[in-house]
């Protein structure tokens, strides 16, 4: 009894260490909450999450991730600025590049992928999501 006893606390002592990597493993970011900046998701993640989500063919992925890869280096230039220093024109400039990029993401959707996003959106296919 003695031997499981000292077995068990020590397995419990031993993967203490690991619990403790898994919360600092992201800084600045509380484990399930937003990320440090808003709610941005990289194009790999974003391609990944749509491609679960609304089960893309292969096609649609290429598709769209041609759509991200174009905007990629206007978008990425303004995000580097952070959230607060962005200007009016910066913002307007990033809301133009996302609706057109929302638009043409749409338009690779079938109509049962189109209303899906909608659902997942809360609105319409290639609409900003209502907060």
């Amino acid at each position: 009894m003695k031997t499981h006893l000292v077995l068990l606390l020590s397995a419990v002592s031993a993967s203490l260490p690991l619990f403790a990597l898994g919360e600092d493993a992201k800084p600045g970011r509380p484990p399930g909450g937003p990320r440090p900046g808003g709610d941005h998701m990289d194009p790999e993640a974003r391609l990944k999450m749509m491609s679960e989500k609304l089960d893309l063919t292969a096609e649609q992925q290429s598709k769209i991730k041609a759509i991200f890869m174009k905007s990629a280096p206007e978008m990425k230039e303004l995000m580097s600025k952070g959230r607060e220093k962005l200007t009016e024109d910066d913002k307007a400039k990033l809301k133009e590049l996302m609706q057109a990029q929302r638009e043409e993401i749409a338009s690779v959707l079938t109509p049962e992928q189109a209303a899906k996003m909608k659902d997942l959106r809360g609105g319409k296919p290639g609409e900003k999501p209502k907060k």
